[in-house]
């Protein structure tokens, strides 16, 4: 990551932290909406008004949002699958049907657990603190760009609310310990074209490391320079789709 994209994360850690929740603060619907919308329209538009405004806090916010979009459009084709056809319990054990929700709430555990450790992560779920300030920036980002791009019809109040209101947790119900999210135990699974996996969620993220790297140095040229946006980069939505 180079040092200005990390230059602006340190300035405002909480909108970056906020961003990175991508569309889960919202409904089911306006989530779905959020997910399925053009990618180049959201963060073309998005980083045009960062580079009008100058706002750096709205710049780390859709840096953590870039960092989710990364994720999404791998992860959520694997969440879709076993969704749709079971997770399977670890040493071998029987597949149990579970929704596409839990499934995102497994994953979210261990990453949040195995990757920043128990420390780091109940910090996380002791609150965001979010300032002030950044609820200001962030929720003036959604009313004058997001929620029109993404057809989410929410007042500023409560567009308000509902970033004030964001406390991510770690499940810690035994039932989420028994079952592979992660797929570290490689089962099959396909993609949307049918396409055969044995990956784990852990060697998807590793293999979707570098082009998450490229998609914040995009987007950071993006809004510092009013570039355009490389379409090909930003080819596939939030569910992974081609757009």
């Amino acid at each position: 990551m180079s040092y200005a994209i990390s230059a602006v994360i340190k300035l405002y850690p909480d909108a970056y932290l906020l961003g990175s929740l991508g569309a889960d603060l919202f409904s089911s619907e306006h989530k779905a909406r959020l997910d399925a919308a053009d990618p180049v329209q959201i963060f073309g538009v998005s980083a045009r008004h960062i580079f009008m405004n100058g706002s750096k806090c709205q710049l780390s916010y859709m840096l953590g949002f870039v960092s989710h979009y990364a994720l999404d459009r791998v992860a959520n084709p694997f969440a879709g699958y076993f969704a749709a056809n079971g997770v399977a319990q670890y040493f071998g054990g029987k597949v149990e049907t579970v929704s596409r929700e839990e499934i995102e709430i497994g994953i979210d555990r261990h990453v949040i657990r195995d990757y920043l450790g128990m420390e780091e992560a109940l910090k996380i779920v002791g609150g965001l603190n979010t300032r002030k300030i950044v609820l200001k920036e962030i929720t003036e980002l959604y009313t004058d760009v997001l929620n029109d791009l993404s057809d989410i019809y929410l007042s500023t109040h409560k567009t308000r609310a509902l970033l004030e209101g964001v406390s991510p947790d770690i499940p810690l119900a035994e039932g989420l310990g028994r079952l592979d999210y992660m797929n570290r135990e490689n089962h099959e699974w396909r993609d949307g074209k049918k396409k055969k996996f044995k990956l784990s969620m852990d060697e998807i993220m590793e293999n979707e490391k570098e082009t998450a790297y490229l998609l914040l140095e995009e987007f950071m040229a993006m809004a510092r320079s009013n570039k355009e946006p490389n379409v090909e980069l930003f080819s596939l939505n939030g569910l992974g789709e081609k757009v």
